[in-house]
């Protein structure tokens, strides 16, 4: 039998211990032979990994157990506040630090809005700035951080680090991690946001224990992210979920990437307040215009909600045929991956909730094949605006091994 490398034996323990974590982070307090049993290890490699994890702190001691005809078992349970992470989700006009506890709970937040056009180099300082304020209004020690999370609304090279394409911040090839490190000397990692706002809802939010499931994130563009079978689908380039560029009317505008008719083109923020300018251009009657003091090319998305929420018919219809067309989209994903939910989060939903869900619903069910429009169930984002924050410390807590991928399979390993 092939005899093991050390880096092979390295990383079956790494996989195991990272097992046992999410075991004891489900069903704790539990004994080791429990453990044991659930996780499929033998006793001894079960036992081992319990004593490593407790000697980290990340587990603790909680008590006496019941006998089962023996010795009373000592139960171990879960210890969040041994270690955190931090999260740095940057947008075109602001960006959020979030230091969060290993279940997910902030330390600290710090929301920091900013003006004008930002390069590269001057993005990382923003980030590493606000990262570092946070870490300090949270008090953690540095040691105890495990990493630095970084959502962008980009195409990401996830392995170098490097922000390919950020067309709402007019970046292209911007090497973040590296810049990044120039400033913070732990771990850090670049995930795109649509991805991170899933990572956050799939493990701390609205898709908690759901095994199939699509969020969408819905702002300034349309993004999504894809998990099948409790685990995240990146594709082959890493750049699974761009729902935003499908095609939903074939005649309908162009989109920036070039095509026509994208869902992104009509239902983002930008495509709400085209319509809404257009129709007050052309005689609508709406109280958004005296809401913009007649200035009609300051009208923007968070305008039409705030009128819709008013009784306004005008922004009422305009947020019904956004729902509508992105009930399109959202179909054709119910039919093609038959997940079990649809999470519809970002801004845009955060603003309008039921306005906008639900002919998002209506459409959904009117276009869906019967069996999968039965199974879907569709749901706003949990966790607010501080999501995608919360899902890049969360990806640097899976980076580091502090948070399983799903589904583990615990693996012995032989010499």
């Amino acid at each position: 039998m092939r005899k093991i490398a050390t880096g092979d034996m390295q990383l079956v323990r790494q996989i195991n211990r990272a097992a046992i974590l999410q075991i004891i982070r489900e069903k704790g307090p539990i004994s080791r032979v429990m453990l044991a049993r659930l996780s499929k290890l033998t006793s001894a490699t079960a036992f081992s990994i319990v004593e490593e994890l407790t000697g980290m702190g990340l587990v603790k001691e909680s008590g006496i157990g019941a006998s089962a005809g023996g010795r009373k078992p000592m139960l171990f349970e879960f210890n969040p506040s041994a270690f955190a992470a931090v999260g740095v989700d940057l947008r075109a006009n602001r960006l959020i630090a979030t230091v969060t506890d290993l279940e997910a709970q902030p330390l600290a937040k710090i929301v920091h809005p900013y003006h004008g056009q930002v390069d590269g180099p001057e993005g990382a300082r923003l980030i590493s700035q606000a990262a570092q304020e946070a870490i300090h209004i949270s008090g953690m020690p540095l040691d105890k951080l495990v990493g630095l999370g970084v959502s962008v609304p980009a195409l990401i090279d996830s392995n170098s680090g490097l922000v390919v394409q950020a067309v709402n911040l007019s970046w292209e090839q911007v090497p973040l991690r590296e810049l990044l490190r120039e400033q913070l000397d732990i771990p850090i990692h670049i995930i795109d946001v649509s991805i991170a706002l899933t990572v956050a809802e799939t493990y701390f939010g609205s898709g908690r224990g759901v095994q199939n499931l699509i969020c969408l994130n819905v702002g300034e563009g349309v993004g999504s992210g894809i998990v099948i079978g409790g685990q995240l689908y990146l594709g082959a380039d890493g750049v699974a979920g761009e729902i935003g560029h499908t095609t939903v009317d074939e005649d309908g505008p162009r989109c920036r990437c070039g095509n026509y008719g994208c869902l992104e083109r009509l239902v983002a923020n930008p495509a709400i307040a085209e319509r809404a300018i257009k129709g007050l251009k052309q005689g609508a009657i709406s109280s958004i215009r005296d809401s913009v003091g007649g200035k009609l090319e300051e009208v923007g998305a968070q305008d039409v909600v705030k009128a819709a929420k008013l009784a306004d018919g005008f922004a009422q219809s305009i947020l019904i045929e956004t729902g509508r067309y992105l009930g399109v989209g959202i179909a054709n994903v119910v039919n093609f991956l038959n997940p079990e939910m649809v999470i519809v989060g970002g801004s845009l939903p955060q603003m309008a909730g039921e306005l906008l869900l639900e002919p998002l619903r209506e459409a959904v069910q009117y276009r869906s094949l019967t069996i999968p429009a039965r199974r879907v169930r569709i749901l706003p984002a949990d966790l607010g605006i501080e999501a995608s924050s919360i899902g890049a410390a969360a990806w640097a807590m899976i980076q580091a091994g502090f948070l399983a991928e799903q589904p583990w399979v615990p693996t012995e390993a032989k010499v």
